[in-house]
């Protein structure tokens, strides 16, 4: 359904190599997916964490609100630096150690005395988190085989996953066995990081035909045309991460104002978001091996854009369903895009995953704040009718992307 990519942007590309079919490590990818899972319900447990925070240190909203920020900022400007240092030289044991540092260092929010050392532990625990993506996506590419997309896809889905059940087990916990109860987060993270220990001659094996870095011609025959090709991705990924963004936030702020419904019925539409969006990168990367990158991105584009102009028009059931949908289909396209990427940068694998996952922090904060401030001089309305509008910009620019920027493989000792 889709235009063809232009000549241009085959110019981006190198030829791809003859591989041998090599079947997805199941038991090293689940793994690192336990282990993601881990991680986001860790940074995703933070907002439900506030209320105790603001009560215990008697703080104000600014300064409640700045310990999210911190903790984006942070991961938003680390993971592409720890992606740089992969890059440079194969560090899997950040995968362990990122893993432990960001729950541990969480969990400790709610015993810690004072206000800044909250602030240092937020800190710590998203520089786990930074240090923990990039090798993790590294080390599904090692072990995805010829399917590149559908391991990525997995691995996203752990990490979606985990950001929808953080807020439930942390306020699970607190409210049966007290602010203490959050230490309950630890086990979790206990059980992923042992299953990586189990696994850990599998991400060690760097040298067979999918488990190294890439090496690219796309970067050395024609690095200004690959320069702006992943610019172009990165502005996708950034384009399609301000509307699932923009929509979490927004939906709570419309709803309270603008309607009578009660708080249980708007908290369940953003909970059918958050959920819907965790299966929809599960189904993205299967479902672009069969029919192809571009036209899985330009199809979940029009799905979205009817699905949102149902949800503002629709009530009860049939709007629970239309933000399901719009949250599933929003969300596909995003393994797809971490793996164009990782094309694009055959040598750079992991400032690649740095890169889309920091991009995706930071679009998102940055991208809401502006949002926050247009609803100021336009209104909500029409801040809510530019979000559902903006799948179609996405769609254009997916009509642009690349088929498949294949990469040679080489091989690698050590």
């Amino acid at each position: 359904m889709a235009t063809q990519a232009s000549a241009s942007t085959s110019a981006y590309l190198s030829e791809p190599a003859a591989s041998p079919a090599v079947g997805i490590r199941k038991l090293p990818l689940f793994s690192v997916f336990l282990a993601h899972t881990s991680v986001d319900m860790h940074t995703g447990s933070l907002t439900v964490l506030l209320p105790v925070l603001l009560a215990t240190f008697g703080l104000n909203y600014s300064l409640a609100a700045l310990i999210v920020s911190v903790n984006n900022l942070v991961i938003a400007v680390a993971q592409p630096l720890f992606g740089i240092l992969g890059d440079h030289k194969p560090m899997r044991w950040l995968m362990f150690a990122g893993a432990l540092l960001c729950g541990v260092a969480m969990i400790s929010v709610t015993l810690l005395p004072s206000y800044w050392l909250v602030l240092v532990a937020v800190v710590l625990s998203g520089l786990g988190s930074a240090a923990f993506h990039p090798e993790g996506l590294a080390a599904v590419r090692a072990v995805s085989g010829d399917k590149p997309a559908s391991g990525t896809s997995f691995f996203f889905f752990g990490g979606n996953l985990g950001f929808a059940l953080g807020p439930f087990l942390a306020t699970l916990l607190i409210a049966t066995y007290g602010t203490s109860g959050a230490l309950g987060m630890i086990a979790p993270t206990l059980l992923a990081t042992g299953a990586l220990f189990l696994q850990r001659k599998a991400f060690a094996a760097r040298s067979d035909g999918f488990g190294g870095r890439l090496a690219g011609a796309a970067a050395s025959a024609n690095a200004r045309r690959t320069f702006w090709l992943v610019v172009f991705l990165l502005a996708l990924i950034a384009a399609r991460s301000l509307i699932l963004s923009g929509l979490q936030t927004f939906i709570p702020l419309y709803f309270t104002r603008y309607t009578h419904l009660p708080k249980e019925e708007i908290g369940a539409m953003v909970s059918v978001l958050i959920f819907s969006g965790a299966f929809g990168t599960l189904l993205g990367g299967p479902i672009s091996e069969r029919i192809g990158r571009r036209n899985t991105l330009c199809i979940a584009m029009l799905i979205v854009l009817v699905a949102l102009f149902v949800f503002l028009r629709a009530e009860g059931l049939a709007r629970l369903v239309a933000v399901g949908v719009a949250g599933a289909f929003i969300t596909m396209p995003w393994p797809i895009s971490v793996v164009m990427v990782q094309e694009a940068m055959p040598n750079n694998i992991g400032l690649a995953g740095g890169l889309t996952l920091g991009l995706a922090y930071g679009a998102s904060g940055l991208g809401v704040s502006l949002l926050g401030a247009l609803a100021d001089v336009i209104g909500l309305p029409a801040v809510m009718t530019l979000i559902t509008v903006l799948p179609i910009l996405v769609f254009v620019m997916s009509l642009f992307v690349p088929e498949r920027p294949a990469a040679r493989r080489v091989t690698r000792s050590g």
